[in-house]
């Protein structure tokens, strides 16, 4: 099944006109990194944190910050931590 596009995105890749031929290319999209899922068990305690982390995050900058966002963080940091080599 097609993934659905937001009427933005359309309005954008359906330029015509004037604008079509007059304005500047836009710059190259954020690259997306490709993901795996994974499920691990997490303590009740962990999650709650998740959470707090997860509400005190939109409270500071406004933008809803997904759960697995801040694991991935979390992991990021434990791989520093450990000096683990991560090849891609």
């Amino acid at each position: 099944m097609a993934k659905r596009v937001s009427l933005h995105e359309r309005r954008t890749q359906d330029q015509q006109g004037f604008e079509k031929f007059f304005t500047s290319p836009s710059p190259p999209g954020p690259t997306v990194e490709k993901l795996m899922k994974a499920t691990y068990y997490i303590r009740p305690d962990q999650d709650i944190a998740l959470a707090s982390i997860q509400l005190a995050e939109r409270q500071r900058s406004g933008r809803r910050c997904d759960k697995s966002e801040l694991v991935r963080e979390a992991l990021d940091l434990l791989v520093s931590k450990y000096n683990t080599p991560v090849s891609q």
